[in-house]
């Protein structure tokens, strides 16, 4: 394995130290030979003045015994300036406890003096060949770590979460601190979602305010991950390091960028595995962003109604059930009205049921335009239409009921053949708590309350109130 020049790392940096010019060039020739870039030292001072110069080498091979500086304070002034930078000890049999004390203290490897090319060049490739192993089992680790944390992306199925959730593993996988993310345009549902990691609450307002002015974080355009600088910024988030930058990570749906990461560096440059990674949890958040809009589809499909588009009578029940829930929890009123066209039969009889059908569409249409946007419409069945009115109390209610019969009876509906139809509805209201404690109740008492506006009628509103002192009540839809 280590005849694989692939291993070798031949053209790596190796730095000889030795006060005997002897073995310093024995080992220089011999290193070269073999393809590494040598540099040679008399002494650790020397030695420490050419990796100033230089930079970081690969290994450094010492001897332990040499004057002014020996090699075991060298190598404590290597690891402390280059922690990457392996070092190799020579040494005599009478030091060779020195030898395990350089071991113990950081020392890749030892060479007992005396030592021959040969030796010394399967030392350093030993030692470079345990390096890269160690670095590509750390890579291996990183990868494994950001395939296991972006697993839970994957199985989110709420756009709002998914924002925050991978800042939130980008920022452990890469042990950094502060980030921020937006999504700026698409889906209705993710526009100027905005979610700030790491900075004080003073820092965070000032960095919404100038998002929200259009003046940061609003060019997320990058065909790859691009580092950017933080100049910027200064004034924003003061606290910011001088060497500061940004990782920008777009975010892209079908190909079009909708969003972005930025992550500060703190300081510490990314490294090119680092900003691979971080393309693949922010690759899963996409895909997790696709799977979860797939999934909010399909739940509103079954949700909603297939002539009118408003929800069907499912949804309806299951809202109605969880607002009489939050409103005896906390005290609030709750009204239904239930709504029912007059004559629709006449309608479907005359002109089809497709004309009745678009008659229908319009209607809801209608219905939506005399609510607020927190009510809730809903198609119970046939003709038969439902307003759940959340805080409100029959007052209130028998207002929206009579705007919606007024607005229906000026209204002209067309059953998208171009026709001229003209149209009422009667329909009755019921509030919780005062007529019924139970969705079923107030759902019971609004459909009599309806039913007895037919009766008396029809093209009128009725409440639960006008049921009592009536024994029992019919109509013809």
């Amino acid at each position: 394995m280590l005849e694989n020049p692939e291993h070798d790392r031949a053209g790596a940096r190796v730095l000889v130290v030795d006060d005997d010019r002897l073995i310093r060039e024995m080992t220089r020739d011999a290193l070269t030979r073999e393809g590494f870039h040598v540099e040679v030292a008399a002494s650790g001072t020397e030695a420490l003045g050419v990796l100033e110069r230089s930079g970081p080498f690969d290994v450094v091979l010492t001897d332990l015994s040499m004057p002014e500086m020996d090699g075991l304070e060298l190598m404590e002034k290597i690891k402390r300036a280059q922690p990457g930078t392996d070092v190799i000890v020579l040494t005599g049999y009478a030091s060779l406890e020195s030898a395990l004390q350089a071991l113990r203290l950081g020392a890749a490897d030892y060479l007992r003096k005396p030592v021959e090319g040969p030796e010394i060049v399967y030392g350093v490739k030993r030692t470079i060949l345990r390096r890269s192993l160690v670095t590509e089992n750390e890579s291996l680790r990183g990868w494994l770590q950001a395939f296991e944390s972006s697993r839970i992306l994957t199985s989110s199925l709420e756009t709002q979460d998914i924002l925050p959730l991978a800042m939130d593993i980008l920022l452990q996988l890469l042990r950094r601190e502060r980030a921020i993310g937006r999504i700026i345009y698409g889906d209705p549902r993710l526009q100027d979602g905005l979610c700030v990691r790491g900075f004080s609450t003073e820092a965070a307002r000032r960095i919404r305010d100038r998002v929200h002015a259009g003046k940061l974080f609003d060019s997320p355009t990058a065909e790859r991950p691009v580092r950017e600088a933080t100049e910027g910024l200064r004034g924003v988030i003061p606290s910011l390091e001088i060497d500061d930058e940004l990782l920008l990570l777009p975010i892209r749906l079908t190909g079009q960028p909708i969003g972005g990461i930025w992550i500060f560096s703190g300081g510490q440059p990314f490294r090119d595995d680092e900003i691979e990674r971080a393309r693949l949890v922010v690759a899963q958040a996409e895909l997790a962003l696709v799977n979860a809009e797939k999934f909010l589809q399909a739940r509103e499909r079954a949700f909603v109604d297939d002539v009118t588009d408003l929800y069907n009578a499912r949804y309806l029940l299951a809202a109605l059930d969880r607002e009489v829930s939050r409103a005896h929890r906390y005290g609030l009123e709750v009204s239904v009205l239930f709504l029912d066209l007059d004559h629709f039969k006449h309608v479907n009889d005359r002109y089809g049921h497709l004309v009745g059908s678009g008659v229908l569409r319009e209607l809801g249409k209608v219905l939506q335009g005399c609510v607020r946007s927190i009510d809730t419409v809903g198609r119970y069945g046939g003709d038969e239409f439902a307003v759940l009115l959340v805080d409100t109390g029959i007052s209130g209610a028998l207002q929206v009921a009579q705007r919606v019969r007024r607005t229906v009876a000026a209204s002209t509906f067309h059953g998208e053949r171009g026709l001229e139809l003209r149209l009422t509805l009667s329909g009755g209201a019921a509030t919780y708590p005062i007529h019924g404690r139970s969705w079923q109740e107030l759902l019971d008492r609004s459909d009599k309350a309806m039913y007895l506006a037919k009766a008396l009628g029809r093209d009128r509103i009725c409440s639960a109130d006008d049921l009592r002192g009536v024994a029992s009540t019919s109509g013809t839809p």
